[in-house]
């Protein structure tokens, strides 16, 4: 991985089977800071994808190489599962699918931009109604 920051963007380098979450918490790991993931490009591998249905997720194991048509997401300051990611994704035959990322591997390489709000704390913490972690904004530290 190869990470460089100018202010409050930090900008990630993945490369081939590198494991984009584990990737993700390293790269952020030095500062708690909620972060926006911004934007992302590249390909996947060897992922796991779910759609949340009625306080469940139904998830689909894909090993096949897939291009990264889009990443978006958040990453709490503080508590546990601190990364929350969807993604947008293309087969060989051009056929669309996404959903909320349990897991993947890159594919040859991924750059990931994130933004960081260091004065928003925040945390994912499960709402029982919902039945999924929700991002709570605690505080502004201004």
């Amino acid at each position: 991985m190869q990470k460089a920051t100018e202010d409050n963007i930090l900008l990630l380098r993945l490369d081939h089977d590198e494991d984009i979450i584990s990737s993700l918490n390293m790269a952020i790991s030095e500062k708690k800071g909620t972060l926006m993931i911004v934007a992302a490009l590249g390909m996947m591998h060897k992922f796991e994808i779910g759609y949340f249905d009625k306080g469940k997720y139904i998830k689909k194991k894909i090993e096949e190489p897939v291009e990264l048509l889009t990443m978006s997401g958040s990453v709490s300051s503080q508590g546990e599962n601190r990364v929350h990611i969807h993604v947008s994704l293309a087969d060989r035959d051009h056929n669309s699918i996404g959903g909320h990322l349990f897991s993947g591997k890159v594919w040859m390489s991924e750059e990931i931009l994130l933004l960081r709000l260091p004065n928003i704390i925040s945390e994912r913490i499960i709402d029982p109604m919902k039945r999924v972690g929700m991002l709570q904004l605690l505080s502004n530290r201004d």
